[in-house]
């Protein structure tokens, strides 16, 4: 299931704004969460969510001024994506 979520998220998560709150990351933010949530309704595990945007974190090429620790990062965008819906 990660590997699924890891595809869904890629086009928020895979570019290296993702973790702005520029309008545009958000927008493809809401995008990627309406397809989880199409995909999996109420049944998306957060915890492979975290994980496959952990990946995500690590595999995205980052940008000058990107956060050296992603955990808080991370943490507040599962905390919204929990809550999304």
């Amino acid at each position: 299931m990660e590997d699924e979520v890891y595809a869904i998220i890629a086009p928020w998560a895979g570019i290296p704004t993702w973790y702005t709150g520029h309008q545009l990351d958000q927008n493809r933010f809401a995008s990627v969460m309406d397809d989880l949530h199409s995909r999996f309704g109420p049944g998306l595990d957060i915890k492979v969510f975290e994980a496959a945007l952990r990946r995500h974190a690590l595999d995205t090429p980052t940008m000058l001024g990107a956060p050296d620790n992603w955990d808080p990062v991370i943490k507040e965008f599962v905390t919204i994506a929990r809550n999304h819906g």
